[in-house]
């Protein structure tokens, strides 16, 4: 017999018993849903995590420290080094960079350039009749690309700064197409080696343009930006003559374009010291939706197993009440493995319709989710379930495989009936 015509069969056989199957479908369906739809939440959190890398960094980029001390037994002494370290009180140290490492860190090969992180702690910033207002302050990156309401990066290298959108009304004008131009000002204090500040110094800077307040940021605010230059000079008002000057707690190094990066970071990790990419330091978050997803994934997985049970048991309840039907297709000569495959093809159908409907259900309840998750979690239009069709249809094929498997032991029961038992059967 064919096996389009078993199919066909198959799948007349599953009709005249409507409810039964689509009740076994439907418990498949539970499962297909809840791993179908955690494959969508982690394919859409991995897509939000990786945008905001690429909205706050440049792929290309390092961050570079020392490599720190092993974790040290208080209840041992604990070995003399002559390298620099930072001391943020409590006994704890931590290695720094100096000028002569952000130097060496330069001459490796395919390294473009070498910024260290100027720590510029800005005590307030002002426009000439606003109030004071405490945000961060960091340096210009060309390489991650900003969403500007108004104006631009043109002519930041001449005192010039990037303001946070919703900074514009708060400093005193009116929108921000009227921020651009006008001045404002950085407060930074001096210190020696004390905590106390010896002066303030005002800093002037010209609005060059203002961005959104992005949800893709990597923190709330993300920071005014200026120049590194002008960055670099602030830090040298605020640190030269105190004991904190010309130590770093990290720099940014920049690999060549079309240089693999993590080459470059084997390179520098060989140098002695400790590289990260932009990758590696929102590592956890992919961690966080690994996890997320797999726990789903698990809920779903219970649910296919608790089905499993059910298709067997509809399997067997069929060739029972099916004996006469089989006994009479043996006699008018289907061979045992076509019946094996009959009932092997209606488990593969039940697989099917489950799968079918948990993966549609799934994306109906995800589309109709993700404008009402994006806006309560505030992401604009960052859609945080996303499907991707492979693993849609690996969600189906999958649930038909372990339908047939299921289907395996009622099929063998079927295929080794006497036809004439079976005949006989009331």
């Amino acid at each position: 017999m064919k096996l389009r015509d078993i199919t066909i069969r198959a799948g007349r056989s599953l009709r005249q018993a409507k409810a039964r199957t689509l009740l076994t479908s439907l418990a498949i369906g539970v499962g297909a849903f809840t791993i179908t739809l955690s494959f969508a939440v982690g394919a859409g959190g991995r897509d939000y995590a990786s945008s905001i890398i690429s909205s706050n960094t440049n792929p290309q980029e390092l961050f570079v420290q020392p490599k720190q001390d092993a974790a040290h037994d208080p209840g041992k002494p604990k070995k003399y080094s002559d390298v620099q370290t930072a001391n943020f009180g409590g006994n704890f140290t931590m290695k720094v960079l100096k000028q002569t490492d952000i130097d060496k860190i330069a001459q490796i090969k395919n390294v473009v350039s070498v910024t260290p992180i100027y720590s510029v702690a800005m005590k307030y910033i002002k426009a000439p009749n606003s109030d004071k207002y405490t945000t961060t302050v960091r340096s210009y990156n060309s390489a991650v690309k900003l969403d500007f309401v108004a104006g631009g990066a043109s002519g930041i290298e001449k005192n010039g700064i990037i303001l946070i959108q919703n900074f514009v009304e708060a400093l005193g004008f009116k929108d921000a197409n009227d921020a651009i131009g006008k001045t404002v000002q950085i407060a930074i204090d001096k210190y020696n080696n004390g905590t106390t500040p010896l002066e303030t110094k005002l800093f002037n800077f010209t609005v060059t343009g203002v961005v959104k307040s992005s949800v893709l940021a990597a923190s709330p605010i993300n920071g005014m930006q200026i120049y590194t230059d002008n960055l670099k000079a602030m830090y040298d008002y605020s640190q030269q003559g105190s004991s904190n000057y010309g130590i770093f707690m990290g720099a940014v190094a920049l690999a060549k374009d079309g240089v693999n990066v993590d080459t470059v970071k084997a390179d520098i990790a060989a140098a002695g010291y400790d590289p990260q990419t932009a990758k590696d330091l929102m590592s956890f978050i992919f961690q966080f939706i690994d996890v997320l997803q797999a726990i789903l994934v698990g809920f779903g997985v219970l649910a296919v197993l608790t089905s499993v049970f059910g298709i067997i048991n509809t399997q067997y309840i069929s060739v029972l009440e099916r004996t006469q039907q089989i006994g009479l297709m043996k006699a008018l000569g289907m061979r045992r493995r076509d019946v094996g495959r009959l009932f092997k093809l209606e488990a593969a159908w039940i697989g099917f319709l489950g799968g079918a409907i948990g993966s549609g259900l799934a994306i109906i309840a995800g589309t109709i989710g993700n404008p009402f998750i994006s806006q309560m979690l505030n992401l604009g239009d960052t859609k945080l379930i996303v499907f991707e069709p492979i693993s849609i249809i690996s969600v189906v094929v999958g649930l038909v495989v372990i339908s047939v498997v299921s289907g395996i032991l009622p099929a063998r029961k079927a295929a080794r009936l006497d036809p004439i038992v079976a005949l006989r059967t009331e």
